[in-house]
């Protein structure tokens, strides 16, 4: 099985990141995998000896459309393929499958996430998803929009959720606050995370005098809009940014309390992560909330945007330490019944299968 995949996640390109090693994973399953990535510069990364990631270059998006378009059409006329899989169901999604259709082989669709489907967007998606053989997404939640929004068929749609190598031994974790205590995020500083929900919170904590530190794990756009949103509400002291880390072993294992507040979240990876280390759990209604963090058994699950909801789940986790010691243990216990990287890897090639197999009875 030879597996062509268009994605647009740029980890790819770092050897050492942990989606280069999945992707390492994936092509271990083939007889070859190439990967092609929208990129600002033509650059090519050998990561197996199966595993070829090349990166098309162009300053507009339109400008490495036409690009890809080009380049993946000349690799199909010198070699067969059997699968194109997208990690996108917009732009890229309608060029792989403009290229599917043309060499008749299987097109697989990558689902993580459908926050900015409207208009000409999602246009786009309902037709690609209509003429895809098998789509992939990462959770229950994520599987009934698409059958509820563009009609998919529940038998083309697998669910994978993301895989997280768990820890070998489990931590034990401490339920005695600190003080001040730690509540911890990790997230890209972009509106979707809504972090500006967490500063706000923060903020109702001022004339209640409890003793809080948020540390903000992360980089992006959005930084400079919260650094100054803190000063204004004059949280600053109790804020900390400490940018992007690779290591965040001491994070976890400092904080009293992990937080998501995503508008939007097709899983939530860093939930799962800080969850090993037993930390309760406080996060809005996406991803695996319902799944993996379930309201009051597993962590605290609040409606998203909602900041009074948020505050009040912070100050009941903190007040309580019997109920911080339960749901995180409870999360803990959750998480370790998560799918292996062995199983994830078979549901993976059972969804490539499906797509081949679905295009061999079209023919």
């Amino acid at each position: 099985m030879k597996i062509l995949n268009l994605s647009i996640d740029q980890h790819i390109f770092d050897k050492d990141s942990a989606t280069a090693k999945r992707i390492i994973n994936y092509g271990g399953l083939v007889e070859k995998y190439t990967v092609i990535i929208p990129s600002q510069k033509s650059q090519e990364v050998t990561l197996s000896n199966k595993v070829n990631v090349y990166g098309i270059g162009g300053k507009f998006k339109t400008l490495q459309l036409f690009s890809i378009y080009r380049f993946v059409d000349g690799l199909l006329r010198k070699e067969r393929y059997d699968l194109v899989t997208v990690q996108d169901q917009y732009y890229l999604a309608a060029l792989g499958l403009r290229l599917a259709k043309k060499y008749e082989i299987g097109l697989e669709i990558q689902v993580h996430g459908i926050e900015r489907c409207k208009g000409l967007r999602k246009i786009i998606a309902q037709y690609v998803l209509s003429k895809a053989e098998a789509v992939r997404t990462v959770s229950g939640r994520l599987k009934q929009r698409l059958v509820d929004l563009f009609n998919v068929a529940e038998n083309k749609i697998t669910v994978v959720p993301i895989y997280v190598p768990l820890k070998e031994k489990q931590e034990i974790k401490n339920y005695q606050l600190k003080k001040p205590s730690i509540l911890l995020t990790v997230c890209r500083l972009v509106p979707i995370k809504n972090i500006e929900l967490q500063i706000r919170a923060l903020n109702n904590f001022k004339k209640d005098n409890v003793d809080v530190e948020l540390w903000i794990v992360g980089s992006g756009s959005e930084e400079k809009k919260l650094k100054e949103l803190s000063r204004a509400l004059a949280v600053d002291d109790n804020v900390k940014f400490w940018g992007w880390q690779s290591d965040l072993d001491h994070f976890y294992k400092q904080a009293d309390l992990f937080l998501l507040t995503s508008d939007f979240e097709g899983w939530g990876m860093v939930v799962v992560e800080a969850a090993q280390y037993g930390l309760p759990i406080v996060m809005t209604d996406v991803g695996l909330a319902g799944e993996v963090i379930i309201n009051n058994e597993s962590g605290l699950v609040v409606p998203i945007k909602n900041v009074k909801a948020l505050a009040e789940a912070i100050k009941k986790i903190l007040a309580d330490e019997n109920l911080r010691e339960r749901l995180g243990k409870a999360a803990q216990q959750q998480v370790s019944k998560l799918l292996s990287r062995e199983k994830t890897l078979a549901f993976y090639k059972s969804s490539w299968e499906k797509a081949i197999a679905n295009t061999k009875l079209q023919k």
